[in-house]
């Protein structure tokens, strides 16, 4: 069954719709509207809104009808809607970017005493619309939303799931285009990643990609306060931030803080390129051996299982993932590694049943 979509260039000049039922004739179909002069296979998709490869009919197939995209050819490099529009208005306000170089000097003293007094203004500002939740109540706060995002609290859950996807598909493409995957002796490691892959799946699907997190009205996985104030965690290495009192935001208050908030990464501690990707690997390598240790038991068996529940914890869970402000985002390298996770066959049944 086909969906419309919106498609438009790295320019964001030209914006057309599209009919496809999967991604290769979506692709295809936007290259000639778009009036591109190259092949489809040089050139990639993207969600506009926060930068998400899509690179499968899945994940694809998980977006709703009018997902605006970027087709990019080649050579060129994407760019999220927030870093567009940001770079729009510094190219056209130049007078109003002069007047707020001028406030970071005043404020370059006593910093902190000024912005905290700001603060109290601002809030007192706004708040008075934080605490709503439908469209109609607070129609400037879903401007650039979708239709069907009808509450603050159902529009925040479904940016924890885009999130959560664009893990997913992280860890599938980095999985599925390894040398294990491409080229295993009989197909063996591709069907034990592909299984993989199908379970971590089962498991986002089952918490429901772990929606709770960005929703203020969940007691209990929510990240935020009632009113849906979020505080930065600091450094992947620290406990708390030390910006403090500085690094906060509340998405629900007006659309530029929900706007704004796009910025602020789910910083996983153990890395997940870096570490929890080659254990992955590492663990499928081992299944193919005669005798490997069960990470539960310690025990060494001949018919062993790749713990997918560890996994998932570390990829998806507040148990590895970290909320911080974009300053307090380390890219350099972690210093803290994932492990190989395998289990004996009694031990895996042992954790179904316990599931």
């Amino acid at each position: 069954m086909k969906k419309g979509y919106k498609v438009t260039d790295v320019k964001r000049i030209k914006k057309i719709g599209v009919a496809a039922e999967n991604l290769e004739e979506l692709i295809e179909k936007s290259c000639k509207k778009l009036g591109f002069n190259v092949s489809c296979a040089e050139c990639r998709l993207y969600v506009a809104e926060d930068g998400t490869h899509v690179d499968d009919d899945d994940y694809l197939k998980t977006l709703p009808p009018q997902t605006l995209f970027i087709l990019l050819q080649e050579k060129e490099k994407m760019v999220t809607d927030f870093d567009y529009y940001y770079n729009l208005i510094r190219s056209c306000k130049k007078d109003y970017i002069d007047t707020g170089l001028a406030a970071k000097d005043f404020l370059s003293t006593n910093f902190k005493e000024k912005f905290q007094v700001f603060q109290k203004y601002i809030a007192a500002a706004n708040d008075a619309k934080t605490m709503l939740s439908e469209r109609t109540q607070d129609p400037a706060w879903f401007e650039g939303l979708e239709p069907s995002e009808k509450t603050k609290e159902q529009s925040m859950s479904k940016r924890v799931k885009e999130r959560m996807r664009g893990y997913f598909y992280k860890t599938k493409s980095a999985l599925q285009s390894s040398e294990l995957y491409i080229h295993s002796r009989n197909g063996r490691g591709k069907k034990l990643i592909d299984q993989f892959l199908l379970d971590l799946r089962k498991l986002l699907e089952s918490n429901k990609y772990n929606e709770g997190y960005f929703n203020r009205h969940d007691n209990i996985t929510r990240m935020c306060n009632e009113n849906g104030l979020f505080e930065c965690g600091g450094l992947w290495n620290n406990q708390r931030c030390t910006y403090d009192g500085e690094h906060v935001i509340n998405p629900y208050r007006t659309r530029e803080e929900r706007i704004i908030f796009q910025t602020w990464n789910l910083d996983h501690k153990i890395e997940l390129s870096r570490s929890v990707v080659p254990m992955i690997l590492k663990a499928i390598e081992r299944l193919g051996q005669a005798t490997v240790q069960c990470t539960s038991c310690k025990k060494i068996a001949g018919e062993s299982y790749i713990e997918a529940d560890r996994y998932y914890l570390q990829i998806f869970t507040r148990e590895n993932l970290k909320l911080v402000h974009i300053v307090c985002h380390y890219k350099g390298k972690h210093d803290i590694q994932s492990d190989v996770y395998t289990l004996c066959k009694k031990c895996l049944v042992s954790q179904m049943i316990q599931s």
